[in-house]
Formats: structure tokens, C-alpha cells, sequence
């Protein structure tokens, strides 16, 4: 007897021949154990019909600590100028707030079909933050990873020490597997390029990945080329800092030789559309990395939910290329799936439908009005479909949404708890 059944709907398997079919999945010990077939019992059956299955979504950058959506004091802004907004509200986090960011985030993600997410935290100015954060993970399920931030200038309240930081993630060890860990320096603003020689170093001899922000915006290039003499994502290939255990966030603001040491080092790049167009950053080129043989995932980054992401990269590649078919829905889905596992060193176990994989799985209702008819599951679900349409979420075998409710987690507990959080930390901020 298996774990769990999913019968009735339609699979859209991501394996490489790219296969949909009409086919119940089997689960038992947190992992596929066939796809269609002889009917087998199973201690839990949820019924998929008119529903489309899809393999985990894979969030490869977000901030888990976005307590403060839509606050004036950062509407309209850049990126630059609204980091120095934020570094200041900072200083009044705590473990409280980094445990509630990492449990509210976690569970808008899940339900909105995320399964796998790269939480970009930062800064660690107080005791006891990095252990917070993993206790909200926890609580709802999700399947994380750290990438824990080194932020060493410009704001002295909120910087820690090089050592303090490598220390502290040596601490880590304690409660983030390897696997689930990347050294992060946070961006060349707000740690200096000795710093990335030395996290290089660092990851290398602990078996840990790396992870940073590079070239968001024409200011940092035209700073970075000043300061140091090359453009920001060429200096870190100097560096020694890029490789194919290194995942690069943005990637806006390339030169052609950029893109072919991004070819040549097997760097991950994430493109996180919305974030881009919000603080009007610009547009990555991801169809021409993508035919470059560069691996683009995608990030949600404090935005709405992955599967808007999908869309927005569909629409914003077009815009950008005026080539109404730059990336198709087909792609846009891989990028959220395939490639998010190839970027975390997972593409064996995650990022498609496949037996013996990791069970990762989301179901999609297809049934409501403005989603009929489906002729293409795959553009519907890119096209038309919004996190709200998610059904039933599936991570390492355990259901952890439920017809659209979250299985671990008191919703009204915690909304009631963000509310009394965010109300204290505010007032201490001098904002409430």
C-alpha cells in the first residue's frame, strides 16, 4: 500500500520528453513511485479531477522578512535609495520578526504552489536570527534554503564583522544542512570584492554553495567598472566567485563578454520579473542566455506568487524583444521547475514527474470560470492561472495544502500573530 494517491488529472510531467498525460500518481516514502498504471491502493486519496498536475515550483530568491508591503516610506523608490529606507527600519527586527517573516512567507508560497524556496536573509545584527528563521520554515513545511547574507558595509548598524559572519555560518551547521546552505554576500553595495575571494575560499573547504545580487542597475555597473575596473558580474569571474555552484540574482546589466563567462563558468542565473519591473530596473536577457546554454531559474522576490511570475516573464520578454514569442509558456514553466532544480544541484531529484524523484507535486484547478476552456493545460496554467487556483500542494511526500488550506499551519493563529508582530515592530521604528 502506498502513502498517497493523486487520481484523476491531467500530469504535466516536465521529464524530457515533456509528456502529458491522463494519470493517477502514486506516492510512498516521500517519493514517486509510478506515474499511471495498475491501480494501487493508498492509505490517502485526493481527487484531481479537472485539475492539472505539475511538479513542485522552485523559487530560487525571495525575502522571507517583507512585514512591511507597500509602507510610504519606500513607495516610488529605486533600489538604491530604498535599501537606505529599509537598512534603517531594520534596526528594529528581531527574532520575532524573522521567525513570523519566514512562517508568513513560507505559507503564501506554499499555497501559491511553491514547493522549494532560496530565502535571501540578512542582515544579522542581533543573537538568534538565523535560528528563528528556520523555526518558521519549519512550521509550515515548505523545503528551504538559506542563503545567508553578509552584509559588512555601508550601514554600521546593521554590518557585522567578515569573521562574525563566516563564524556564524560555520554556527549554522549546527541546524542547516550543507546542502541547504549558501554563503551570500549580499551585493558589491553592501560587501567588497575581497569579501567574495574570501566566501569562495570559505564555501570551498565546508562544501557549501554561493549566492549573491550582481548587476541590478546601470549605477552599480558604471560604479563597479570605477571602483575596480570591470563591469560587476566580469569582476566576480575574476574573483574566483562564479562557478556552477553559484547562483547569481538579477543579472540585468550584461555585456556581451559577460554572457560568455557566464557560458563558460556554468553559473545559475535568476530572473525575477516583476521585482525588475517594480523598481524599473530593466529587463534580464533571458532567451539569449537560455540559447547560450546558461541556466535562467526564476524568483518570486517579495512579489505576488511564481505562477504570476511565470506570466510576467511570458509578457516582459516580449515587450523586451518585440518578439511576441521570445519565451514561451513551455519555457516559462521550466524555468520554474527544471531549472530551479538544476540551480539548487537538484535536477536528479526535483523539477519534474518522474519515478524515483522526490515528491513534489501541486495540483492546479482548472475548473473555474476564467481559466475555461483548456485546450493547452500548460499555456493555461502560464496564461491564465493565479496562485489562488492552486488546489493541493504535495512537498517530500507530505500533503501540506489541502483544497487551498494549509495542513500545518492555524491561518487565522497566524495572521493574528503577524498582525501583533508587525504592529510592535513598527511602533519601535516610531512609524505605528
Amino acid at each position: 500500500m502506498t502513502d498517497l494517491r493523486i487520481k484523476g488529472g491531467t500530469v504535466v510531467t516536465m521529464d524530457d520528453e515533456r509528456r502529458i498525460m491522463e494519470a493517477d500518481v502514486y506516492v510512498d516514502a516521500g517519493r514517486i513511485v509510478a506515474i499511471g498504471g495498475p491501480q494501487r491502493s493508498a492509505r490517502e486519496t485526493i481527487d484531481a479531477t479537472g485539475m492539472i498536475v505539475i511538479p513542485g515550483l522552485i523559487n530560487l530568491h525571495d525575502h522571507l522578512r517583507d512585514l512591511t508591503p507597500g509602507i510610504r516610506i519606500g513607495e516610488g523608490l529605486k533600489i538604491d535609495e530604498l535599501l537606505r529606507a529599509y537598512w534603517r527600519l531594520t534596526e528594529a527586527m528581531g527574532v520575532a520578526e524573522y521567525r513570523v517573516g519566514a512562517m508568513l512567507g513560507a505559507a503564501r508560497l506554499a499555497r501559491a504552489g511553491v514547493t522549494s524556496v532560496v530565502d535571501h536573509v540578512y542582515p544579522f545584527h542581533v543573537p538568534g536570527l538565523a535560528e528563528s528563521t528556520v523555526a518558521g520554515y519549519e512550521t509550515v513545511g515548505i523545503r528551504w534554503f538559506m542563503a545567508r547574507g553578509i552584509m559588512t558595509q555601508p550601514y554600521e548598524p546593521i554590518c557585522e564583522s567578515e569573521a562574525a559572519a563566516f563564524r556564524g555560518i560555520d554556527e549554522l551547521s549546527e541546524i542547516v544542512p550543507a546542502e541547504r546552505l549558501f554563503v551570500a554576500p549580499v551585493s558589491l553595495r553592501q560587501a567588497p570584492p575581497e569579501l567574495y575571494t574570501e566566501a569562495r575560499r570559505f564555501a570551498d573547504q565546508r562544501g557549501l554553495r554561493l549566492y549573491t545580487h550582481i548587476a541590478e542597475t546601470p549605477d552599480e555597473v558604471s560604479r563597479t567598472k570605477e571602483e575596480h575596473g570591470a563591469r560587476p558580474v566580469e569582476l566576480l569571474h575574476k574573483l574566483g566567485f562564479a562557478g556552477e555552484d553559484t547562483i547569481l540574482v538579477h543579472c540585468v546589466q550584461l555585456s556581451a563578454q559577460e554572457i560568455r563567462l557566464l557560458t563558460a563558468s556554468g553559473s545559475h542565473v535568476v530572473h525575477c520579473p516583476t521585482n525588475h519591473m517594480k523598481l524599473a530596473k530593466g529587463v534580464t536577457a533571458v532567451p539569449k542566455l537560455l540559447e547560450r546554454g546558461i541556466n535562467v531559474g526564476m524568483g518570486v522576490d517579495t512579489m505576488g506568487d511564481i505562477i504570476a511570475e511565470m506570466q510576467q516573464e511570458v509578457l516582459i520578454q516580449s515587450l523586451a524583444t518585440g518578439n511576441p514569442g521570445a519565451i514561451d509558456p513551455a519555457t516559462a514553466l521550466e524555468m520554474a521547475t527544471r531549472n530551479g532544480a538544476a540551480a539548487l544541484g537538484l535536477a536528479d531529484e526535483l523539477g519534474s514527474i518522474e519515478q524515483g524523484k522526490r515528491a513534489d507535486l501541486v495540483c492546479v484547478d482548472l475548473r473555474a470560470i476564467h481559466l475555461r476552456p483548456v485546450l493547452d493545460p500548460v499555456w493555461t496554467l502560464v496564461n491564465r492561472a493565479q496562485g489562488h487556483d492552486v488546489a493541493h500542494v504535495v512537498i517530500d511526500g507530505r500533503l501540506v495544502v489541502r483544497a487551498g488550506k494549509l495542513t500545518g499551519v492555524d491561518e487565522p493563529s497566524l495572521m493574528e500573530e503577524v498582525d501583533t508582530v508587525v504592529t510592535a515592530y513598527l511602533r519601535r521604528t516610531g512609524m505605528a
